[in-house]
């Protein structure tokens, strides 16, 4: 049960591609995703390279270039966000639990980490933590999440 609701997850993660952090939004324009810019733009360079990869579903990538990321500037919390949707995407549930929830922790105003941490909690079964999180997504703006 638990591999077909992964699956199902993946699918709906891979139909919504263009979602915020995974390829353009979180992190891209807004000032409070950007990495500090005493990290010369390094941080940065290495989340879009891991957005690309996103796009191309080479998740193993995505983990490496935001791990790149995340050593040269650790408060990143669009970085941890990614690296987190890539690690639920490979089945990580538990590593993209602990992502999310810094990245949560780091930029609390963003919906996107709240709506995959939902899908991380109910592919846990948690299905209690998975209803608030997409509460809190909503209530945040992301609309994916309001359905």
């Amino acid at each position: 049960m638990r591999a077909i609701l992964l699956a199902v997850v993946m699918v709906m993660t891979f139909i919504s591609g263009a979602s915020a952090f995974s390829l353009g939004g979180f992190g891209s324009d807004s000032k409070k995703a950007a990495a500090p810019a005493a990290e010369g733009g390094k941080a940065n360079d290495y989340l879009i390279e891991a957005r690309r990869a996103y796009g191309s579903a080479n998740y193993s990538k995505v983990i490496e270039q935001t791990t790149l990321a995340i050593k040269e500037s650790p408060k990143f919390a669009a970085a941890y966000a990614l690296r987190g949707k890539a690690s639920k995407d490979m089945g990580d549930v538990d590593t993209a639990v602990k992502d999310l929830n810094k990245a949560i922790e780091l930029d609390p105003g963003q919906g996107e980490p709240y709506f995959v941490r939902g899908q991380a909690n109910e592919i846990n079964g948690e299905m209690k933590k998975a209803r608030e999180d997409y509460a809190n997504a909503c209530a945040k703006g992301y609309k994916d999440a309001c359905k």
